[in-house]
């Protein structure tokens, strides 16, 4: 009888320490709106081009995560997937800010269109390139 409970409170014991709630949950990743970009008017080909996209989030827990990008010719549109990531995280919708970057390779006209709210559609910034 003794060594049966003996077995039963080490069973408890290591069931106990290996329980899921102490290991992080893993990170869930979303669309996030962009709020606002800050690009050049001009560049040069073969410049690499630095893009400000700032985005908003829901909650402190909301980091960068990726760019989705789709091209067709000299048009580009862009959305940001936030990252969320933890447990604690305060209930407010910041502000993040991530630097997109493209490398044009001829001389043109190019629309990045950035994915912002249903209501926006999209926040366009127009590059033109000039050869060097």
């Amino acid at each position: 009888m003794i060594r049966l409970l003996c077995i039963l409170a080490i069973i408890l014991l290591s069931a106990s320490a290996c329980s899921k709630e102490d290991s992080e949950p893993p990170a869930q990743e979303r669309p996030a709106p962009i709020v606002r970009v800050e690009a050049p008017a001009t560049a040069q080909i073969g410049e690499t081009v630095a893009v400000d996209v700032y985005f908003q989030v829901n909650g402190s827990c909301g980091q960068f995560g990726s760019f989705d990008v789709s091209s067709s010719g000299k048009e580009t549109v862009v959305r940001v997937v936030a990252k969320y990531k933890g447990k604690i995280c305060t209930d407010d919708l910041p502000v993040r800010m991530a630097s997109y970057t493209f490398r044009p390779t001829e001389a043109g006209t190019y629309t990045l269109k950035f994915r912002s709210t249903p209501q926006v559609g999209f926040i366009v910034a127009i590059i033109q390139v000039e050869a060097s």
